[in-house]
């Protein structure tokens, strides 16, 4: 349960002065703008939390010395769920690459503030928000072991606070309690959260994105893991498709800075060119700014927008084309934030397949009894009512659109047909590296991996040959 990398004791932690155990009525809920807690919400059975703790003195002289202080924490955390690290942090030490590992695999980060900040002390503040920078968007509880209403204005940044009198067993148990929702700590004598922490605004003011892209790429590489980073030129291709999309942004109302973007795309469903498919693109905040109802503003003001659009009959949370996201990546802890809005998050898995020429089958496709060519214009009107009738019955938003914006085109031959006889009974739309398809246009994530990878997309099988 416990892996400790540097085990020196910080003296000068350990020489605060320890809250009293009988302040037991500053055990609470601080704070929950990420609404995580009770954890059992949020987390399944193989979930993993880290616990990050300072290496402090024992809190009473009677404590056996080589035991750490927290140890009942994560000891009562693992009462109720049972896949919990405890990896303490030295004010040497700091949050270095060991805590990385842990963190990158933990669906919940809990980090301990053993006391108030001392001048000239390493600020256990700013180790918390080093962890919470490397958690990206999963979430992080801190627990602070002190009377906040001292010092407020330092722990204004974090989403959700749990607090507690001490570090005491005691102490420790009410905040795991509270973690869980299984213990509410009795609320007499206890302040207001709002005259202990100085709220962030719920409701940040929405503006039309700007021409200048810069500070959205920054905003984009800085929010997203490496694997999702486009080149600046690539991005804005996709971001500004005049017509069909809209951008918005949150700027921080002192420094102007552009902390939150949200993208959205209006698509046309099928050939019938009234029917739109509304997007929700793309929503990010920055780091730093996350649990203050930035990502909720955008997100509410970027459904409304595309509710008053003409012609949109659906909504979707990703895109359909361009693809910048399907929908949620499977290993984001944002799932849940958006099923807490309304999203039904347990639609079908998709992924795209990577595959080597060298390491294709040698089959021969003849002895299926279908023979696969490209296709020439004179069949191309034919393929159109294919698409267009698997769309309709399918569901399959905007794949009218990619093949429709090919004809008159020699991408035409971009499209491959699959023919039992004389029958077109399959077609596929392919894309080529630096051909000028603007299939690929739509489809950023290939080049990503290489500038020789294609790919294959938007494939319609009719007849008895679906199955």
């Amino acid at each position: 349960m416990r892996y400790s990398p540097d085990m020196q004791i910080d003296r000068l932690v350990g020489s605060r002065s320890s809250p009293k155990p009988t302040q037991g009525a500053l055990a609470m809920l601080l704070r929950d703008q990420q609404e995580c807690i009770p954890l059992g919400r949020c987390l399944s059975e193989d979930d993993v939390i880290v616990l990050l703790t300072p290496v402090v003195v024992p809190y009473s002289r009677n404590a056996e010395n080589d035991r750490d202080p927290f140890e009942p924490l994560g000891r009562a955390i693992a009462a109720r769920h049972s896949m919990v690290r405890h990896v303490p942090c030295t004010k040497r030490g700091g949050i270095n690459n060991i805590h990385f590992e842990f963190i990158k695999r933990a669906k919940t980060t809990v980090f301990v503030i053993s006391g108030p900040p001392l001048d000239g002390d390493v600020s256990q503040v700013e180790l918390a928000e080093t962890a919470r920078s490397m958690a990206e968007e999963r979430p992080q509880i801190l627990v602070a072991c002190y009377n906040v209403k001292a010092n407020p204005d330092v722990l204004e940044n974090f989403a959700t606070i749990v607090q507690v009198g001490g570090f005491a067993p005691s102490d420790l148990e009410s905040a795991a309690s509270i973690m869980f929702g299984d213990q509410r700590p009795p609320p007499v004598n206890a302040v207001p959260v709002q005259n202990l922490i100085i709220s962030a605004a719920r409701h940040w003011p929405v503006e039309v994105c700007g021409q200048d892209m810069t500070p959205i790429h920054k905003l984009w590489t800085e929010c997203l893991p490496p694997k999702y980073h486009l080149p600046q030129f690539a991005l804005v291709l996709l971001l500004k498709r005049d017509g069909y999309t809209m951008n918005y942004v949150v700027r921080d109302p002192e420094t102007r800075e552009i902390v939150g973007f949200c993208a959205t795309y209006t698509t046309f469903t099928d050939s019938d060119q009234e029917s739109l498919l509304g997007s929700l693109a793309i929503l990010i905040v920055k780091s730093s700014y996350r649990g203050r109802g930035i990502g909720l503003s955008l997100h509410d003001n970027a459904l409304k927008m595309l509710q008053r659009t003409r012609g949109v009959r659906r909504l979707q949370l990703g895109t359909a084309f361009p693809r910048l996201l399907y929908g949620v990546p499977s290993d984001f802890f944002a799932k849940e934030w958006f099923a807490r809005r309304g999203w039904q998050m347990h639609g079908q898995e998709v992924s795209d397949w990577l595959l080597r020429f060298d390491d294709m089958p040698a089959t021969s496709l003849s002895s299926a009894g279908l023979t696969f060519r490209r296709c020439d214009f004179m069949e191309f009107h034919q393929v159109l009512k294919i698409v267009d009738r698997d769309a309709i019955r399918k569901g399959n938003m905007g794949w009218y659109d990619q093949y429709a914006r090919l004809d008159g085109t020699p991408n035409i031959e971009d499209v491959v047909i699959g023919l039992e006889g004389e029958t077109i009974v399959a077609v596929a739309l392919t894309y080529i590296p630096n051909t000028g398809s603007p299939t690929e246009d739509d489809l950023p994530w290939a080049k990503t991996i290489g500038a020789d990878v294609g790919g294959v997309t938007c494939i319609c099988i009719t007849g008895s040959w679906q199955h």
